[in-house]
């Protein structure tokens, strides 16, 4: 019995880690038993511990790049690792600029096709800056590449934090969506909320054997569900089937850690003003971080120019991954120093 697979795309911040973690919850309530793969840019890991922080779900991380093109050499053997341990399903979640195609790809590879099967392509879109991500990012023309494909390949797009602009600007969201797939399901929704059921409908814990369907029966909006993208043959998606590239080439990210010594504190005003020193040029920061005022460990998110918190337990020492156009590394290592010596 072939172990079904979801692939959870998107770009950075626009809300994958959220969603994955209803899934894994929704999951286990079913009585399954998730095996999870996660992908990050930066060399530590945020999204795989918060993962495991919530839902105790065992993770494999592939850290330090993307699996789509510089780590992709790993991610057959990481997949291998979570097959021996027979879940019932799989859940890989990219990097906000991984190409899930590639990923589709290796899921075809001859060691791992009789053994997984694809289920679901999920891309998550942010509504509140979808719209300016080909001129915000138009000098880095793979990553623009990478982001329609994102597209291209979707079962289901979900476009999050739809609360947070006009009617006008989801119709226009969804006019682009439909120039590179005319066939997915689409949701607007906030907070990554959407109902589960079509996505984990067929799946069932291994014990029960139970065929999965090529498609969940039940539709996200009560229709009927969409042709897999592979019986498309949409022209977006034949255009887009060229030799493998990288999936950008102007992105970076920098982890930077807090000093041992002295004083390794900040409050949130001071951590805030650093993000948004770096302007455009920034796109997201994550990390556990010492706050002065609270004198405990607390998790900051920042995308989309805005940045939240909340309590963590992270054990080790504090950091923040900052991911980015064009990053310096030397010059943002520089003005981190200055941060603790003001």
């Amino acid at each position: 019995m072939k172990i079904p697979v979801i692939i959870l795309s998107g770009f950075l911040g626009s809300g994958k880690t959220t969603l994955l973690l209803s899934m894994l919850k929704e999951s286990k309530e079913r009585g399954l038993v998730p095996g999870v793969l996660m992908n990050e840019l930066g060399k530590r890991d945020v999204d795989g511990y918060i993962i495991q922080e919530h839902t105790g779900s065992s993770v494999e991380k592939l850290l330090d790049g993307c699996v789509c093109c510089s780590r992709k050499e790993e991610l057959l053997d990481s997949l291998q690792v979570l097959i021996k341990r027979r879940p019932d399903a799989i859940f890989i979640e990219l990097t906000g600029v991984a190409d899930p195609e590639e990923i589709e790809k290796t899921l075809q590879e001859a060691s791992l096709r009789e053994k997984l099967v694809l289920h679901y392509t999920v891309t998550m879109l942010d509504a509140e800056n979808a719209l300016e991500y080909n001129s915000r990012l138009s000098a880095d023309k793979q990553l623009i590449r990478t982001l329609r494909k994102q597209l291209t390949t979707a079962d289901l797009i979900v476009i999050n934090k739809s609360d947070l602009v006009e009617p006008e600007a989801l119709w226009k969201i969804e006019k682009v969506i439909r120039k590179y797939n005319r066939e997915a399901e689409i949701v607007f929704t906030h907070y990554s909320k959407i109902n589960l059921s079509p996505l984990l409908a067929g799946i069932s814990p291994r014990q029960f054997h139970i065929p999965i369907p090529q498609r969940a029966p039940q539709a996200f909006k009560g229709a009927t569900l969409k042709k897999s993208h592979s019986e498309q043959g949409s022209v977006a998606v034949r255009e887009m089937q060229e030799e493998p590239q990288v999936s950008f080439s102007q992105v970076a990210a920098v982890t930077l850690t807090f000093p041992q010594a002295g004083s390794s504190v900040l409050s949130r005003e001071q951590l805030e003003a650093f993000f948004q020193e770096w302007g455009d040029s920034l796109l997201r920061a994550k990390g556990h971080v010492h706050l002065s005022e609270r004198g405990d460990i607390q998790l900051v998110q920042y995308a989309g120019m805005k940045t939240t918190w909340e309590a963590s337990r992270y054990p080790g020492l504090p950091y923040v991954v900052f991911i980015g156009m064009n990053l310096n590394e030397a010059q943002l290592a520089k003005r981190w120093s200055a941060l603790f010596n003001s």
